[in-house]
């Protein structure tokens, strides 16, 4: 039995597991930030399924505004988030309008930003742990579609191996197994969905 490689696949566990917790944390205080805003622009943004669509929604709601439109109608285009926050909370100050909606709305845009970039590290770092047992996994991120579920089997199989081989031990195999069904279910489905209760459903 390898212990060393077991100790240091329940450390990346829990490594790992701190990072999904932050995810979800975020998630939950985006839905709760977005339902603020959902009230603040009388229901003008909802909540969206999925973390993209989000984005777009954000930004055409941001892009809708008449601080917007008259930057706009100058020419200027080109500007990033936090120009655009010093805009708005210049025009409020001498225009004094409420612009607190959409500064709320650029904040949920860098925290939808913020959970990619988790996303992303989390699944980075799950790759280079299985990366230590596993030949090839790195190659997922440019594997063809087609040729996921062949590769799911090989990467099993190689675990599989592993444990009969008492290289690992059950606690650390079953881990092993739970990662590369995270890896491979972020490369076929993407980022984590908002759940369905927080999204707004038409009555009939």
């Amino acid at each position: 039995m390898d212990n060393n490689l077991n100790v240091k696949i329940l450390k990346s566990y829990v490594e790992i597991d701190k990072i999904h917790d932050d995810i979800n944390n975020k998630i939950f205080n985006f839905i709760t930030k977005a339902n603020e805003l959902v009230e603040l622009s009388d229901n003008d943004y909802q909540i969206e399924k999925t973390l993209k669509l989000n984005k777009i929604s954000l930004k055409g709601y941001v892009l809708d505004s008449d601080l917007c439109n008259q930057l706009s109608e100058i020419n200027m285009n080109d500007y990033s988030i936090n120009d655009l926050k010093n805009y708005f909370n210049q025009y409020e100050s001498f225009s004094n309008t409420d612009y607190s909606n959409y500064l709320l709305a650029l904040s949920l845009y860098e925290l939808i930003e913020d959970i990619e970039s988790k996303v992303n590290s989390k699944i980075e770092l799950e790759i280079n742990e299985l990366s230590n047992i596993i030949q090839n996994i790195s190659n997922i991120k440019n594997l063809d579609k087609n040729n996921y579920e062949n590769s799911y089997y090989n990467f099993k199989n190689q675990l599989y191996s592993c444990f009969k081989e008492k290289k690992l031990d059950k606690n650390s195999y079953g881990i092993c197994i739970q990662v590369l069904n995270d890896i491979f279910n972020f490369y076929i489905s993407g980022y984590p969905n908002i759940p369905d209760e927080y999204l707004y459903h038409e009555e009939n």
